[in-house]
């Protein structure tokens, strides 16, 4: 069924009407017309109001209103259109082409037939002189090769119009992710600024604290914040804002942890599988690691003299992630209930936990053993 909405869109599509592109296909109606022994070849192109000559040999007007043109008609045939002599012919008789000039007489024309059988126009070729024979079997059958070359040409040009435009779409998002990952770092970059600061601030005070207790308590906020600070800090380092690999920020939150306490004797060993995790995943982590390092180096080891801390993580097959830190020291004493903890620190970590959809476990079994569990850990880094 003819549809001239799709076909005008077919032909819309290919960015060939009214392109300077005809040069490219000078050679198909040079062939043309040696192959048909004419005067005139075009390649013609039939849009809504118009018949618009892309290419051609001795051609006329380049556009014609469709009441004038020949191949408006052309591209409802079915097969090669002839017409030996014009003027002897009802439909194009009193054609102005045919009746003054160029007095066109001979019309053989090829349509232009997308892969999805959309109709675009004709190669054609014409003569002042009629010519009763038409064209030959192999004049008519190379008219039609041609035909399908051109509109091959026409899907090459597309697809490397398409190919181009997707290039500079590339260019342009690539462009824009530079920009946005500029940004997130000055962003990261400010945050670590200020929050080492706040950190500065609190260890400032801490230091005309005379109440110990007090003094403690600036001390573990000061650990806290650079817990977060030391998660931009690593980011803004990477480059990379897909995911924190935790093993470095595990690393390095404990070498702080282990120069903040300054324990003589105490060793900290941390490991990590190699894996990533989102920026509140992490900062979770880094709190929860904080705060049991922490919890560790004040009561774990009271009136030792060496000692030994160990921080792991690991994911499992399964997508299970483990977060374990334990110590060899004294260990709790008593039962310790996270759920009702009395602590900020303890607090602090059921509340973490939590937010990481996890659950946590304690033993108490020659020193103290914590294991925080939960699921959808980010992607292992290759």
């Amino acid at each position: 069924m003819w549809d001239e909405s799709r076909r005008l869109a077919a032909l819309q599509g290919y960015g060939i009407v009214d392109a300077a592109v005809g040069g490219d296909f000078a050679d198909f109606v040079a062939i043309a017309s040696d192959i048909c022994n004419t005067p005139i070849a075009e390649i013609n192109l039939i849009d809504q109001v118009r018949h618009w000559t892309l290419t051609g040999i001795d051609y006329g007007d380049r556009e014609l209103p469709l009441d004038r043109s020949i191949c408006a008609q052309t591209i409802r045939q079915n097969d090669l259109f002839v017409i030996p002599d014009l003027s002897a012919d009802d439909r194009f008789r009193a054609n102005p082409l045919v009746v003054g000039e160029p007095k066109l007489r001979f019309y053989a024309g090829a349509v232009l037939e997308t892969p999805a059988r959309q109709r675009l126009g004709t190669l054609c070729v014409l003569d002042r002189e009629p010519r009763p024979e038409g064209l030959s079997e192999r004049q008519g059958f190379t008219l039609k090769a041609l035909a399908r070359q051109i509109v091959t040409q026409f899907e090459l040009r597309r697809a490397t119009r398409d190919i181009s435009d997707g290039n500079a779409a590339r260019d342009r998002l690539q462009a824009s992710l530079n920009e946005k990952d500029a940004l997130l770092k000055e962003v990261h970059h400010r945050v670590k600024n200020n929050l080492q600061l706040i950190s500065s601030l609190l260890n400032l005070q801490a230091s005309r604290i005379v109440d110990p207790a007090t003094a403690s308590l600036f001390v573990d906020s000061r650990n806290r914040v650079r817990s977060m600070a030391l998660v931009h800090e690593n980011l803004y380092r990477a480059g990379s804002f897909a995911g924190i690999a935790i093993k470095a920020h595990i690393l390095s939150l404990c070498s702080h942890l282990r120069r903040a306490y300054g324990a003589s004797g105490i060793e900290i060993v941390a490991d990590s599988d190699d894996i990533t995790l989102d920026l509140d995943r992490a900062i979770s982590c880094g709190l929860i690691i904080n705060e049991l390092v922490s919890n560790a180096f004040k009561h774990a080891f009271v009136g030792a003299t060496s000692g030994l801390i160990e921080v792991s993580f690991c994911r499992q097959a399964s997508g299970l992630c483990k977060l374990t830190v334990a110590d060899n020291g004294v260990g709790m004493v008593g039962r310790v209930d996270i759920v009702d903890a009395m602590s900020l620190g303890l607090q602090l970590v059921r509340d973490l936990v939590e937010q990481l959809g996890g659950q946590i476990a304690i033993e108490r079994d020659s020193g103290t053993r914590c294991v925080v569990s939960f699921r959808d850990a980010e992607r292992t880094v290759a």
